[in-house]
This record gives structure tokens, sequence and C-alpha cells, in this order.
């Protein structure tokens, strides 16, 4: 039992307490005996001062004192027990917060991994977040410190040899760096000038309140206090500001922790705008892209681009773009356009990833935008190989009604300025360049490749120097309405169809010397408009060869390849000479379509197609897998029109593309005929016929045979076709029969010279003469 517990022992003698000159006292246990020691606490009259050696009259009574050891005593009164007091307390406050949090943590991974890890997956998720911010900021402050664009700019304009443009530049960033400079200077005078005049302030009030507490205490009349209060006001002032130090240096991890939790949350926002695709796979919201419609926006293009598996694109991707701040991609962001008839946008791609790759993966892309491959179209800006224009149609565009053909009731065209076929996906007529070309049509039956044959066929018509020569090898009446400007008709899959049009080509192949003559003659290095109308040998021509399977898959092997060899020379040769060719095909191949003549053929199209192999014989090699393709379209069916009349082109227009051919029924098309008959000086064909016209194929040679050079026997076709246009025998003649029809029926002696038959024209105006004069003397046949 502690002897200085006076309570527990009534009996005991308490020490006395007594009034001292320096206040009341309190005792303490802990001196040796019994008997506590004494320590006089210091004390103050709220009244007056003490005189020297005279009592001090306590401001209230002591009404109980407290026993304390000697170390509470020091923590009373020593400023230093005081502090190590304190730091120890905060050492064991710490010590006590990171068991407590390492406690937590453990606590909490283990449950995350009891049931399946979502509170580690959220940590993940968010941390990762942070950290792609925190590098996106990193590289806004590098790319503003080290000036990023104008170095760019300066780095472009020298590679193009733009010194002037450099000079600028350089003189830019030099002033940037200089008003830098200027800008942290004006920041260190600022915070120097105020920190000057706030210590002149304090300096100011701290006087005045000494001042004032001087002259307060002798008069007092302000109140009872002077400049002994003054000074207490002051160090308690100073003692709290350093008391506010010492607390914020003792707990700064506080102020770090606040610090850091701002910095993070503005990372954290950072982050998240640059996107889901910043962050590894797993820890994505949504790992797989909408393949239903979606609207065109800058994340949904992102998204599609981010799955194409292009692993540049996806490095800068996951890396932020093209959400930093230093990227600046977005030339044009996603918009309706055309009308509402589909999103465009322009796109400038990153360092590894070009607008090549890009279309290469156009099929991907078009699944992740969920579209068809025909309904989305991507090029290189014009102005910058490094954008991406893409446009992408709105589901159904494709399938709505074309317009009606331009010329359909009035109006001519120019051959040599080119003829519309169709329209564009967005809205604008195609008018495809035709002087100079070679066109391969191809497409499974119902896709519409004869549609657009057609449409082009009836701009030919309403231009009257061209002459049109058609070869159907099939039974169908397709090409039946225009026959009235037809310079050859022949249809039919049969052998003498077959010779006919070799016959015909082998003619014009022949007639290209001629042609070239003629150009040498009036002084031009190619076919144009003002000569073609005033020269008939140079009126430009179009043949048309339909079904030439039946024409390419024919004779022995060496027979055949002979023959594509003379035509693709022809083919290459002819289109200088105002002559062009149309092939089409419902079986693309090798064998029916000659890849040889494929490859120099300037306009291509094709239409709902089976395979990439037949889609690549008609647009060429790798079209398919290069992001040109028709394998998304349907042909017709007795039931939907579906994608019938849509062409995948290649040439028709300034970068590939689909093309939806104008649609003529058997009507229009005759009409169209009746009018390009009537510009060629032609009649109209009466709705009813009086009966069959008979021309004198004798007289008629006489007609066009105007020197005395023989002549060869498939220029004599030509020209009686060209003769008489609309006469059926004429248009079914061929080399072979006017020959044979000469020797038999007339007897005239035509030798086969070289295989061109040349025949005399003295001798066939002999015989005309000699017929005519029979006619006259009343002989009804001679």
């Amino acid at each position: 039992m502690n002897p200085t517990d006076h309570d527990d022992h009534p009996e005991s003698t308490t020490q006395p307490v007594t009034e001292s000159t320096t206040g009341p006292v309190c005792e303490s246990a802990g001196s040796a005996g019994d008997l506590a020691t004494v320590h006089h606490l210091p004390g103050r009259s709220d009244q007056h001062q003490s005189s020297p050696g005279s009592a001090v009259e306590s401001a209230r009574e002591v009404i109980e004192g407290e026993i304390v050891t000697d170390e509470e005593w020091a923590l009373l009164t020593d400023q230093k027990a005081r502090r190590d007091a304190r730091y120890a307390g905060y050492k064991a406050d710490l010590t006590a917060a990171a068991r407590k949090t390492v406690t937590v943590a453990k606590g909490g991974t283990g449950l995350a991994r009891s049931k399946g890890g979502p509170a580690v997956r959220f940590a993940h998720r968010h941390v990762a977040i942070i950290a792609k911010g925190a590098e996106a900021e990193r590289q806004r402050r590098k790319a503003e410190k080290g000036q990023t664009d104008a170095r760019a700019a300066r780095r472009a304009a020298l590679e193009k040899n733009e010194l002037d443009r450099v000079a600028e530049l350089n003189k830019q960033i030099t002033e940037q760096r200089k008003i830098a400079a200027e800008a942290a200077k004006l920041r260190f005078e600022l915070g120097w000038a105020v920190t000057q005049k706030t210590a002149l302030v304090l300096v100011i009030l701290l006087g005045i309140s000494m001042v004032a507490g001087i002259v307060n205490g002798f008069g007092g009349w302000f109140g009872n206090w002077n400049l002994t209060d003054v000074l207490r006001t002051i160090g308690t002032i100073f003692t709290t500001g350093a008391a506010v130090v010492t607390w914020s240096v003792l707990h700064i991890w506080l102020f770090g922790l606040a610090t850091a939790g701002v910095w993070a949350f503005r990372r954290w926002k950072d982050g998240k705008a640059l996107g889901e695709h910043v962050l590894p796979e797993n820890l994505r919201t949504s790992t797989s892209a909408r393949v239903a419609y979606l609207e065109l926006t800058e994340n949904a293009l992102i998204t599609a681009l981010a799955n194409l598996g292009n692993a540049k694109l996806n490095g800068h991707i996951k890396a932020g773009w093209p959400n930093r701040d230093t990227d600046h991609p977005w030339v044009r962001p996603p918009m309706l356009a055309e009308g509402g008839r589909g999103y465009s946008a322009k796109l400038r791609l990153p360092m590894g990833a070009s607008v090549a790759d890009i279309r290469r993966a156009n099929e991907l892309l078009a699944h992740n935008l969920g579209c068809l491959p025909q309904e989305l179209f991507i090029d290189a800006d014009p102005d910058d190989p490094t954008v991406m224009d893409l446009f992408r149609l709105e589901p159904g565009v494709l399938r709505e009604p074309v317009e009606a053909y331009p010329l359909l009731t009035d109006g001519s065209t120019d051959f040599f300025a080119g003829f519309p076929v169709g329209m564009s996906p967005r809205g604008s007529v195609v008018e495809t360049t035709v002087n100079e070309r070679n066109f391969v049509f191809s497409g499974t039956m119902g896709s519409g490749k004869t549609t657009m044959i057609l449409a082009l066929l009836a701009g030919a018509a309403l231009d009257p120097l061209v002459d049109i020569d058609v070869f159907v090898f099939a039974d169908n009446n397709d090409f039946t309405p225009l026959e009235p400007v037809l310079s050859t008709y022949v249809k039919g899959d049969t052998p003498e169809n077959v010779e006919a049009c070799l016959d015909h080509i082998k003619n014009l192949h022949a007639d290209l010397a001629k042609r070239g003559d003629l150009l040498v003659k009036h002084g031009v290095k190619e076919v144009n408009r003002e000569v073609a109308a005033k020269e008939p040998g140079l009126r430009p021509r179009i043949v048309v060869i339909d079904e030439c399977q039946s024409f390419f898959r024919q004779g022995e092997p060496k027979e055949r390849a002979d023959l594509i060899d003379w035509v693709v020379r022809f083919y290459s040769a002819a289109r200088k000479y105002g002559v062009v060719l149309v092939f089409a095909t419902p079986v693309p191949s090798d064998k029916s379509l000659p890849r040889d003549l494929v490859s120099v053929t300037s306009n291509k199209a094709c239409g709902a197609i089976g395979d990439k192999t037949r889609n690549n014989v008609v647009l060429g090699d790798k079209a398919h897998e290069n992001g040109i393709s028709a394998l998304g379209l349907k042909p017709k069916t007795k039931d939907a029109l579906n994608d019938a009349g849509t062409l995948v082109t290649v040439g028709f227009m300034d970068s590939p593309g689909v093309v939806r051919s104008f649609y003529l029924n058997g009507d229009q098309l005759g009409a169209i005929a009746q009018r390009g008959a009537e510009m060629r000086g032609g009649a109209t064909t009466p709705a009813t016929p009086a009966g069959p016209v008979e021309r004198d194929i004798i007289a008629d040679l006489a007609t066009v045979m105007t020197g005395d050079d023989a002549v060869n026997a498939g220029d004599l076709v030509g020209a009686l076709r060209n003769l008489a246009p609309g006469y059926k025998p004429y248009k079914a003649l061929t080399k072979t029969k006017l020959v044979a029809l000469l020797r038999e029926e007339y007897g005239l002696k035509i030798p086969s010279t070289d295989n061109l038959y040349p025949v005399d024209p003295i001798t066939v105006r002999q015989l005309h003469v000699g017929r005519t004069a029979l006619l006259e003397q009343g002989y009804d046949q001679v």
C-alpha cells in the first residue's frame, strides 16, 4: 500500500497545505521516506503583482491536489520530455496502422481469392487505368516541353526542301522557349514580391501592436492589457504556428496520401478517357465487338479497328491512341453524310498501320462495324495518304431503287467524254470513260451484268458517230431492242456464229493499219471527235461479245492458245484507234476469260459470284484479299431482286468500288434505239411493216466501192452494214458468206490472197451495169 494514499488511511498525518510566495503546492510520492516531497507550482494573481517578500494572494482556493510520479512531473514541466512522448505515441500509432493495413490487405486478398478474384480484378483494372492515364499525361508534358508538333512540322518542311518554312518554324520554336523562360521568371518575381509585401505588413502590424501595448499599459484606455500581454499573444501565435508546423511535419504522410489521391483520381479520369482498349483484354468491361447494327461513333470505329488483328495498330490503341492529347488523329469525326445514306469519317492512322493494310481487312472491318463488305468504302485521302477516308452505307441502301436513266427521254452522249452507266452508293451518277478502254463483265446468272452492258450501249446509241457490233452466243433477246442502231447483231451459240465473230475481229484487226494511216493523214496520235466526224474510217466502234466462253472454248489447245494470243494483241492495240471490246461471261475462269486478256483490261465489273477464285479472275489477282470482292452480293431470285444490277468495279471510278447500274426495260431501250437511229440519219421502224425490203447486193457493192483498188471481202461486209444498218441479211453477212455468194450466185472469181479475199471493184461495176441493162430490157431476174 502506498503510504501517501491518505484516503485509505484516515489516521495518518496529512501534510498541511500552506500558502507560499510562489503559489499552491502539489505533493509528489517520488521522494524517499514516508512523506511526499512538496513541489511549489508557479502562480499569479489575477488582480495585482506581488511585491518582493510579500505573500501572493491566490486567484482561487486550492480545492484538491494530485499525486504524480517524477516521470509525470517531467511531462508537465519539461518540453523535451513532452516531445519525446509525442514521438513515441506517433510511432506507436503508425506501427498499429501499418499492422492493421497489412492484416486487412491479407484478409481482403484471401477473401478475393476465395470468391474467384473480383476484388483483385477490380483493383487491377483501376490501377491499370491510372497507369495508362499517367503515361498519357507524361507523353503530353513531354510533347509540350519538346514542342513535338512544331519539330515534326519542321522535319516535314525540311524533307520537302521548304527552307522558308524551316526558318519560320525555327524562329517559332526559339520564341516558345523564350516565352517559357520569361513566364518562369515572372512567376518567381511575383512570388518574391508577395513574400516581401507580406513580411512588411507583418512587421508593421507587430510594431503597431507593441507600441499600442506600451501606451495602453499606462492608461488602460482599451482594457487591462499591456506590452506583456501583447508579447504573450504573439508568443501564443508563434507557439500555435510551430505546433501546426510540427503536427504537419509529423503527419506529412496524410498530406502525401491526399495529394496522391487527387493525382490518382485525375490520372484515372485521363485513363478512362483513353477508352477500354488501353487495358488488357481480361480487364475490359466488354471483350467483344458488337456485330449488330450500330451507330458509327469514334468509339465504335476504334473498337472495330482494335479487333482487326493488326499488331502495330493494336499497340498504338493499347497505348491510348487516338484519345491521347498528343495524337490529334480525327481529321473528320464520324458523321452522317450524303443525305443520311451513310456515315463518313477521316482518321489519321498511326505509324505502322497504312490505309492499304486496313483496306485488305475490309471484310473483317465490315463485320466489326455491322455491315456488308460492299457497304464499306476505304480510301486514302488524296491530300494526305496517312489519312483513312472511310464511308459506311446505312443498311438497305444498296437495294433501294436506282434513279431513272438520265438520258431516257432526251439528250445525247459523247464517246470521248464517257457514258453514264449507273449510280455510286453515295448517290452520284457514274460516267465511265470509254475511249481507249476495254471492258470485262462477269457474275452468276441474275447478277445484273447484262443490265450494265445495256446501260453502256444505251450511251453508245445516243452518239451518232459510234458503230456498235453485238455477238451473243446464246438464244436470248437481251440486245434485240437496240437492233436499229446495231451495225452487227449475231445471236445463237452455233459454230457459224463463232466463226462470224472471229472473222469480224480479224477484219477489225486488219483495219487497224488503215486507221493508223488515217491518223497520220490527219496529223493526230489518237482518234478524237473532230477527226472521227470528218473521216468515216476512224468512227469509234464498240464490239460486245456476250457469253464469250463459247468464243474461247474451242479448237485444239494449240489453236486456242494462238487465238488468245492474237486476241490479246488486238485487244491491247485497238484502244488507240477507237475500237473498244466488251467481253461478258457468267463463268469466269482462265478457259472462259483468259487471264492474259483480263490483265490488260482497263474496266472490270463483277456481280454476285460464288467464290474468291472467280472473283479474282475478273477483278484481278488478290482482289478479294485486298478488299475488292463481290462475294457478299446475292443474285436475283424468283422472289426477290436482291443485289441484281449491283457490281463491284475496277476502272469505272477513281478507285475500285460498287456501281449500281441503271435499269432499262425493253420499251425504254427501244425508244433510245429509235432516237439513235434518227441521229444516224435513218428512219424509225414502223409499227407494222408493209413487207420485207429487198436490196441488190451488187448495186450496193458498186456504191461502196468508189475506187479502182481491190477491197478485202471483210471490209466490204462492214461497208454494206454501214450502208444499210437495219437490213438483216447484211447483219448476218460474214466474209465467208459474201465470198461464197459472189462466187456461186454471180460467178465472180475472188482469190484467197492471205485469207483476205480481195474483190475487184471494176468487175463489180461491170456486173452491175450489165444487170441494170437486162432489167431495163424487161428481165425480172438477172
